[in-house]
């Protein structure tokens, strides 16, 4: 090996050393991305957390994709027979491409994810069933079952009228402490 990488151009060797150590960074970064290694480190890798949707471009992920396909462009323009100003042209432009193809990859996924976070505000006037007995008046708290937000939710439940029984049907009329529901029998 020692002989061939002497025989390169100096502008060809640039490439190189670019290429070799952000090649292995950048395995070993999508490794560990993939398997989940490491994924309970709390290390601030540049994207956005929050609701903010813009685009992070300056990252050390993108600044590893970037010098990876930056150098491997290079060596290809280089043995296609490219001048270097067009080498040193294409192997940037390909770069900032990919690293922002990369970019818009890593928000989108991030727009997958849901919150998990369970918004009561939207049992308001569905209908459910009574899972343990309500008692009247506000004076204890019972549960109920119904179906929203893509499932079956037990929810604490009050009533401001007579103890709803096990197994009766409900329609809540608002949520109460963000927490807790205030329910209705339906007749």
């Amino acid at each position: 090996m020692e002989g061939w990488f002497s025989t390169i151009s100096a502008f060809e060797k640039i490439f190189w050393y670019f290429v070799i150590p952000f090649t292995v960074i950048f395995i070993i970064q999508t490794v560990i991305t993939f398997t989940g290694i490491g994924g309970d480190v709390d290390l601030d890798d540049g994207m956005l957390d929050g609701i903010d949707a813009s685009l992070p471009i300056f990252t050390l992920r993108n600044f590893i994709i970037f010098f990876t396909v930056f150098g491997w462009t290079g060596i290809a323009s280089i043995n296609a027979g490219f001048s270097k100003l067009a080498t040193i042209i294409v192997s940037v432009l390909l770069g900032m491409i990919v690293m922002f193809i990369v970019s818009s990859i890593f928000i989108f996924m991030s727009k997958l994810a849901e919150s998990g976070n369970l918004d009561l505000e939207a049992a308001v006037n569905c209908v459910g069933e009574v899972y343990l007995t309500i008692p009247e008046k506000r004076t204890g708290v019972g549960k109920v079952q119904m179906q929203f937000q893509g499932g079956v939710r037990e929810i604490d439940a009050v009533t401001d009228g007579e103890t709803i029984q096990t197994g009766d049907k409900i329609r809540v009329i608002k949520v109460i402490q963000n927490q807790m529901v205030l329910v209705e029998k339906i007749r």
